[in-house]
Order: structure tokens, then C-alpha cells, then sequence
């Protein structure tokens, strides 16, 4: 259950963001932000990788597999991974089946989310780029709302013309932060 859960997170990467005051998503942003700052990434290798981001969540939104599957690389090493043991999702066929289960545990067009942190970069060649968020989530099923914190890191590279994930790690907590260690 919890890569179902956390299968929702790109589209909470995706929420507008009030930190900067415009309508980008906010992955977006943090690519953006993080490619800027570094003063290395081609603003048009930014632009693109957001395309991918709002493919993907306009796909995982409408649960739309085939336009999902599009924006994963056709390398059979591709993995998604989720937040326990046997989360591990690799090439086309499993990540297929994985998408298809998460699907089942949500309503089309009920994901509400926003991110409070969020980061990201290109890399000089504009061939690679990275991201990472935490993000509040909301959703229904059946009409039984669901809140939960997402993280989502991933990786994509530029392939046959475009950008595509060839990593994607999606978790989230179940059972509450882990015990603190006592000071001595």
C-alpha cells in the first residue's frame, strides 16, 4: 500500500507554488531554482524537463498508463522504487504493472497537493537532470479522503528527443517518525 500511496507524489510535486508566486509546479521550480543557481543548466533543458514533470502528472491524474509509460525510459534497467522491501520496480513491464495497481487505490482527479521543500539541477550537458520534494498529498476513494507526506526523488535523461525517468523513488511513512535517540 504505501507505493500506492506514494505514487501519487509527482502530481503533489506538480501544485502551483506560492514560495515563488507564479504558476509553475513546484518540482518544477526546484529544478528551475537549482539549475539557476548553479548557473549551469540551459534554460531550455529546464522548460523540457518540466514538460516531462506535467506529462507525467496530467497522465497520473487521469490514469492514463500508456501516457505515463511515455515518459519512462525504454532502458530495461529503469526502476521505480517505493518506500518497503519488494518496492522494487524494474524496466517497462513491471513499472506498467505497478502504475496499474496504484491506479486502483485512488479516484481519477481527486489529488490535491503541495510541496514544502523541493530541489533539483541539470547537468552542463543538458542530458541529465535530478529532483527531489516533500510533499503534503490529498485524495479520495470512494469518496473516503486520505492526507499523507510523500517524498519523491528521481533522475532523467534526455532520450530519443526528449526527457524521460530512468529513476524514480516514491515513499512515504507508515506507523510514525522513528524514535528519538536520548541525549546523554
Amino acid at each position: 500500500m504505501s507505493l500506492v500511496l506514494s505514487g501519487l507524489i509527482l502530481c503533489g510535486c506538480q501544485a502551483p507554488n506560492a514560495e515563488h508566486g507564479n504558476s509553475n509546479t513546484t518540482t518544477n521550480s526546484a529544478v528551475t531554482s537549482a539549475a539557476t543557481t548553479a548557473g549551469k543548466a540551459d534554460p531550455k533543458v529546464v522548460e523540457e524537463v518540466k514538460e516531462l514533470l506535467a506529462r507525467h502528472d496530467k497522465a497520473l491524474n487521469d490514469q492514463n498508463l500508456d501516457a505515463v509509460m511515455a515518459t519512462f525510459s525504454n532502458d530495461p534497467k529503469t526502476v521505480v522504487l517505493g518506500t518497503g522491501q519488494g518496492e522494487r520496480f524494474v524496466g517497462q513491464d513491471t513499472i506498467r504493472q505497478a502504475y496499474t495497481e496504484i491506479f486502483k487505490d485512488y479516484d481519477k482527479g481527486t489529488l490535491e497537493t503541495s510541496c514544502d521543500w523541493k530541489t533539483g539541477g541539470a547537468d552542463e550537458s543538458g542530458k541529465m537532470a535530478w529532483l527531489a520534494a516533500t510533499c503534503q498529498a490529498k485524495d479520495a476513494k470512494s469518496g473516503v479522503k486520505r492526507d499523507y507526506v510523500l517524498n519523491v526523488s528521481g533522475t532523467v535523461v534526455k532520450q530519443d528527443g526528449g526527457w524521460r525517468f530512468v529513476t524514480l523513488h516514491m515513499s512515504n511513512m507508515t506507523g510514525g517518525p522513528p524514535p528519538q535517540t536520548p541525549k546523554n
